[in-house]
């Protein structure tokens, strides 16, 4: 006997509300219906799935295995019904760099709302290219090489720059924020003569632009970063910019659309080389 979808679906609710009641309203079904489905999903699986506590209910470890392996598949078949219940042109789904979404995307779509009120947009985020967890993007933005295959377009190329806040210490030991990832721009930037008699204190590692640049922005240290994405804080005072000192290997932002791409992913694709010239930075 396979496994109802169905049960996969229910059992998806119930480990991510945390809560039978919630989730079998969420269903449509009772509490006590639901509350059959997963017992009879856990003898069918012969495995324990759900910790059963007084106010709600927690995984197991195979009850978190199974979240993990079957939830992508759950969202690429919702992702694909979505496409069918929707005209393809008023919709428009970006998968972004989480750095650039934040940083820049975001800010500015609400330019691209008012050029096109009647697309409805959906953007997911990741932080580096392969994070597709089943989404099938309309559009995607990501951080690559100075070449990459047709038919994708540079968005905007890459100039690394030294930021701190204005009250960061400027005298040794310096604190660095460091980005994983590119821990090879940093070793080179920490042999620059900026540093190169200065003690250095390393507090502190996240895995985004983003993240690095907010610790910066509340005093925690100095990072590196692309200038276009701190022009807000540079031109308000928030940061302050030295030169990186460092031969960055040649990156860009770029945008790719489907092979066919919707009326709505080609008026996004207008929209966002207007406002980011490939020459910019």
């Amino acid at each position: 006997m396979s496994t109802p979808l169905k049960w996969l679906h229910n059992f998806e609710a119930v480990a991510r509300l945390g809560n039978m009641t919630l989730a079998a309203q969420e269903a449509g079904l009772t509490q006590a219906a639901l509350s059959q489905q997963m017992q009879a999903l856990e003898t069918h699986l012969k495995l324990q799935l759900f910790i059963r506590e007084p106010r709600g209910m927690s995984l197991t470890a195979s009850g978190a295995q199974l979240y993990s392996d079957v939830f992508p598949g759950l969202e690429q078949i919702s992702n694909a019904l979505k496409r069918y219940r929707q005209p393809q042109g008023s919709r428009l789904r970006i998968l972004c760099n989480a750095s650039f979404a934040l940083r820049w995307l975001i800010p500015n779509l609400p330019g691209f709302h008012a050029r096109h009120p009647g697309i409805q947009v959906e953007t997911r985020t990741a932080l580096w290219r392969p994070e597709r967890h089943g989404y099938d993007p309309d559009a995607e933005i990501y951080l690559g090489g100075p070449v990459q295959p047709a038919p994708a377009r540079a968005l905007v190329k890459c100039s690394l720059i030294a930021v701190r806040a204005p009250g960061c210490a400027e005298e040794a030991p310096l604190p660095v924020i460091r980005i994983s990832g590119q821990e090879s721009l940093f070793e080179e930037w920490l042999k620059s003569p900026r540093f190169a008699a200065c003690t250095i204190r390393q507090p502190l590692e996240v895995d985004s632009v983003h993240a690095a640049v907010s610790l910066a922005a509340d005093g925690l240290g100095w990072t590196l970063c692309p200038s276009f994405l701190v022009r807000a804080e540079l031109q308000t005072g928030r940061l302050l910019a030295a030169d990186a000192d460092v031969a960055a290997p040649k990156r860009a932002y770029w945008l790719q659309l489907k092979d066919r791409p919707s009326a709505a992913a080609e008026a996004f694709r207008d929209w966002i080389t207007a406002e980011l010239p490939a020459g910019l930075d």
